[in-house]
């Protein structure tokens, strides 16, 4: 497959053809012939489609984009930490309860 320099960057897609119906199988957006020839080889006999990549294409532009992904805590780093409050929170009720907390605080008037 050759494409023009002027169509550069493009866009190329694999398919595969079963019972008349395409099945979606790779996408990647090519700058040179070389990254080309490496697509169709790696996909040879599958059906290949390009397409001109538009340059303000918001797709393309954030294809390599991977600050917009963040990575989230676990669940039991939250469970862990509300345990602690939950701790915290019960030795200060003890502690007020029993006068220690007044004592340590010079509440006591």
């Amino acid at each position: 497959m050759d494409i023009s320099k002027e169509d550069l960057p493009a866009t190329l897609q694999a398919f595969d053809l079963q019972d008349n119906e395409e099945i979606f199988l790779a996408e990647q957006v090519v700058n040179n012939q070389s990254e080309i020839e490496t697509f169709t080889a790696r996909y040879s006999g599958k059906l290949i489609k390009a397409k001109a990549t538009v340059p303000g294409n918001r797709y393309a532009d954030n294809i390599y984009d991977t600050t917009t992904y963040k990575k989230r805590g676990s669940p039991s780093s939250a469970i862990v930490i509300m345990l602690i409050i939950a701790i915290i929170i019960g030795l200060a009720i003890y502690g007020y309860s029993t006068g220690w907390l007044q004592e340590k605080l010079h509440l006591n008037r």
